[in-house]
């Protein structure tokens, strides 16, 4: 449980920090191929981050699923969802690899993960207060 907070913590911060950019992000976004976005994030993420529609049961990052489905809840669209995970590919820290995918295939894992977190599956669960 506590893992969830401090992945709904840390969506919330990202969402704000999103929302302060100047969104120049997105505009890499057109012309991203999904197909090998979700190539790149079975073969290089899956085995640390969930996503259902990956198949992916990863442990030691968050749950993708968990981390946007709320948010996705709320009416956040897949804009904000590419920022965020484009910006912390760029951004990585550990244990996350700096450098896991760059260029155009960073653009397309964004993308992928943007379009299919949390479409899938039962409705996430509102955040829980963190103790």
């Amino acid at each position: 449980m506590r893992r969830r907070a401090v992945a709904v913590a840390f969506l919330g911060a990202a969402l704000v920090l999103a929302g302060c950019g100047g969104g120049e992000e997105t505009t890499g976004r057109v012309g991203a191929d999904t197909t090998n976005g979700k190539e790149l994030f079975i073969e290089k993420c899956g085995s640390c981050h969930v996503l259902s529609d990956a198949g992916t049961q990863g442990t030691t990052g968050p749950n993708l699923d968990d981390a946007f489905g709320y948010p996705r809840l709320q009416g956040f669209d897949e804009t904000t969802f590419y920022d965020i995970t484009l910006q912390q590919i760029d951004l990585a820290a550990p244990p996350m690899p700096a450098d896991l995918v760059t260029g155009q295939d960073a653009v397309d894992v964004a993308a992928y993960v943007a379009q299919a977190a949390k479409v899938q599956g039962a409705p996430p669960a509102a955040p829980s207060a963190a103790p």
